[in-house]
């Protein structure tokens, strides 16, 4: 095994479920640039039955389980689905808002830079923003006794530095920068989105296929 430093630090963030980026993790990002390391870290983790995968925009690295169908591993990664799916409407909840309160225009993406001043100047001049800002924070769970969009937003800003989906840019807490978590988030979402699409076509087609059983049995032409 090798005895670099960043090779162990890598293994470590990823068997942990870390996700790898340039702005929350920029040495271990810088060292999973190279193919031969990527090589290196892949052939380590295969006895464990992981692997290395990356996200559709190939801004994060992240350890994806090689048999999905063992028991052990399902209900890891069962586990592992619920708890992102606990706050699944407050994050597609989030994204939308961020459309309206960024700069950019645009839901968050990876390397986004976030200010604090500017979201709430956006927040703050829109009363629907507001009660947006209010269901986000109770879905998060983020309850309080005074409606204060300034505390709100800064008390979501640090849920989600908390969970890793935003990084902190100097020391004013006031800044902050968009990690890879978003990319797998937004991965996942696509994943789920395709999932119901599917299983939506298969009961489409049992729903014609009963129909069709049923004029058959009753003689319909």
């Amino acid at each position: 095994m090798s005895t670099d430093p960043l090779f162990r630090a890598t293994m470590e963030h990823l068997l942990q479920g870390g996700v790898v980026c340039s702005v929350a993790t920029p040495e271990i990002h810088n060292y999973l640039a190279s193919t031969a390391n990527q090589e290196q870290v892949s052939a380590y983790l295969s006895p464990l039955g992981r692997g290395l995968a990356q996200t559709r925009d190939m801004v994060s690295f992240y350890a994806v389980y090689l048999d999905t169908e063992d028991a052990s591993t399902r209900r890891i990664l069962r586990h592992q689905f619920d708890d992102l799916t606990n706050n699944w409407e407050a994050m597609i909840r989030w994204l939308r808002m961020s459309r309206s309160t960024s700069e950019q225009h645009h839901p968050i993406v990876a390397m986004d830079v976030i200010s604090e001043s500017e979201w709430l100047k956006a927040i703050e001049s829109s009363s629907a923003l507001q009660d947006e800002l209010e269901v986000i924070a109770t879905k998060f769970g983020l309850r309080g006794k005074v409606r204060d969009p300034r505390q709100r937003l800064r008390h979501l800003l640090e849920k989600l530095d908390k969970m890793g989906y935003l990084e902190p840019i100097g020391t004013s807490g006031s800044m902050y920068q968009a990690t890879g978590k978003w990319s797998l988030l937004r991965d996942l979402m696509e994943w789920v989105r395709q999932q119901e699409g599917i299983e939506a076509a298969e009961r489409e087609e049992e729903e014609e296929l009963s129909q069709d059983q049923e004029d058959l049995f009753h003689g319909a032409p």
